[in-house]
């Protein structure tokens, strides 16, 4: 018999904001699990070479100016690429992630398509009675710590932590 075994690419990132497909990362945290354990981690800043929203500002407590220094999207796409290539991604509204992502890796001319799960649709399958499927509320329920929400490796280490709750 052979035994079916999936890598994942757990992802999230914090984003400038603006208009539908316009939007640039300004943090990406990648988690590498192979169904029991991590065995890579990787997080940055990034500067996304445009002004980041308001709202992203006070939401994520990363600001434009902090970004000048950074290095851009295209710096860090090759070893992106390689984190997440033949791993199923997974993210907590992993869609927004994805479409994100692609968007970045095309604009550096790669092309990336994957399999995705989202801890969302995951909860909302097994418990169907719960009042909200945020992030925040989701790691209350299933007392799972969540330090700096809307920081992305934070972020990214709670979704890990969730999925693996949902998938007992």
């Amino acid at each position: 018999m052979v035994q079916e075994f999936n890598m994942y690419a757990v992802i999230d990132l914090e984003t400038s904001g603006g208009k539908f497909n316009e939007e640039k990362i300004i943090e990406i945290a990648i988690i590498i699990f192979d169904g029991k354990k991590k065995t890579q981690t990787f997080s940055t800043l990034i500067n996304p070479k445009v002004k980041v929203d308001y709202y992203v500002q006070k939401l994520t407590g990363i600001k434009s100016s902090s970004l000048n220094n950074k290095k851009t999207f295209d710096y860090h796409a090759k070893k992106v690429m390689a984190l997440i290539d033949k791993k199923i991604l997974i993210g907590h509204n992993v869609e927004y992630d994805y479409r994100i992502l692609r968007n970045e890796l095309k604009s550096c001319k790669i092309d990336y398509s994957s399999e995705t799960i989202c801890t969302i649709n995951l909860a909302k399958e097994i418990h169907k009675d719960l009042k909200y499927y945020n992030l925040n509320f989701l790691c209350s329920y299933f007392d799972i710590e969540l330090l700096n929400h809307h920081r992305a490796l934070d972020d990214a280490n709670a979704t890990l932590e969730l999925f693996k709750k949902l998938k007992k």
